[in-house]
């Protein structure tokens, strides 16, 4: 699907967004396949719940590295930083693959998070360097379908192996075969960046980034917005086992709902933020997405209500994340690399301060200040992008 810019091809053709595709859904498989495992490890290994849960913490928090990843891929270009992720991610999968103990599989998990902050960035840069912003939408929004993608096939698939060889080995051997197979076809990422940008070295960093028009402005909006959702995400499996009497075998048919609830959203993003512009598409998302999460307490015991309002919210919430990014692609056309950086980051510090409040308001005013917060919070958010951030992107 190359396109056409400055009277020449943009060099992003569909090797290179298989690849790019490819490649995030590996690192997303990898992120995700660790929440259901958790217990699981946690008896492999002998150590307590709350010692295997460092796991997603170290993950969660690798996020915030992420700026590191722009810089690399805005100063040496985003094939460097692409590279050096796969490298670390596949290092790291091995070591999980062979660890004996918990503390080198830790190690092993960091190196992975590690890789995902320089990985990311890098792809999203790297995408939007080669693709005019009037079709930004579609081509983000591609790539983006590897996180819904990963919890249906990726997770789905490597939990089965795990349960089948009675250990985890296997299936980050797996992870780690996908991360050197990808190294090996690397040399797929050649192409021209579209509209004359240059292509790493050379273009701004991190400061540079954010003296941008509406750039600071939007990452709290990110911020704010991902704080909200994670109330809900991180409250809701025991919200359900409270007052729905939900087994695991429940909310693990939940979870596989709103996987497709979120492919659905990722699709009406591909096909829907160009046309009805990135601003208004993250809005709208946002937007409905703070009015669903007021509503959802009022479902409490009723099954076929909570469902309903659970997985639009996550599409809704899905169609509204996949369509920031090429927003924020236009926001930062002279350091597209750092901004998409500081997106990734923004959407970890969120997620952080989402998880830590998110269990004390369900443990003490109940699952209703979830809710409550969590919408309010999604549409100060939404009054805060209506105010001052703007659309950019000018091929």
């Amino acid at each position: 699907m190359a396109t056409k810019a400055a009277g020449r091809t943009t060099g992003l053709g569909w090797p290179q967004l298989v690849f790019l595709l490819g490649g995030r859904l590996a690192f997303n498989t990898a992120f995700r396949m660790i929440y259901p495992l958790l217990a699981f490890l946690a008896v492999e290994f002998g150590v307590s719940l709350q010692m295997a849960s460092l796991l997603v913490t170290v993950q969660v928090g690798a996020t915030l590295l992420s700026p590191l990843g722009g810089a690399l891929a805005d100063g040496r270009g985003e094939r460097a930083a692409l590279t050096a992720g796969l490298a670390l991610f596949t290092a790291g999968a091995l070591l999980c693959a062979l660890a004996p103990s918990f503390w080198p599989f830790f190690g092993g998990y960091t190196l992975v998070g590690l890789g995902t902050a320089l990985f990311m960035p890098a792809v999203q840069a790297y995408a939007s360097n080669r693709s005019i912003y009037a079709e930004r939408g579609r081509v983000l929004g591609l790539l983006e379908l590897s996180w819904a993608l990963a919890a249906l096939v990726g997770v789905t698939s490597l939990t089965q192996l795990v349960e089948a060889r009675g250990g985890w080995g296997a299936a980050f051997g797996v992870l780690a075969a996908a991360g050197a197979s990808l190294l090996a076809l690397s040399p797929l990422l050649n192409g021209t960046p579209s509209g004359g940008q240059a292509a790493g070295p050379g273009k701004g960093g991190v400061l540079t980034a954010l003296r941008q028009q509406s750039v600071a402005p939007a990452l709290a909006f990110v911020v704010l917005q991902m704080c909200a959702v994670e109330l809900i995400f991180v409250a809701y499996a025991a919200w359900l086992e409270q007052d729905f009497g939900a087994a695991t075998r429940q909310i693990g048919l939940v979870f596989g709902l709103l996987g497709l609830a979120e492919l659905g959203g990722s699709l009406g993003a591909t096909l829907l933020t160009d046309r009805i512009g990135k601003r208004r598409a993250v809005l709208l998302g946002f937007t409905a997405t703070g009015l669903l999460m007021l509503a959802l307490p009022a479902t409490a015991g009723t099954w076929w209500a909570f469902l309903t309002l659970f997985l639009l919210f996550g599409l809704c919430f899905e169609f509204g994340i996949v369509s920031v990014f090429p927003l924020m692609s236009g926001l930062g056309e002279r350091s597209q690399g750092s901004v998409l950086a500081l997106t990734v980051a923004a959407s970890g510090a969120g997620r952080i301060g989402g998880s830590l409040l998110g269990p004390r308001l369900l443990e003490g005013p109940g699952f209703a200040a979830n809710g409550l917060l969590a919408g309010l919070i999604a549409l100060g958010g939404v009054g805060l992008g209506l105010a001052l951030v703007r659309e950019g992107g000018h091929d």
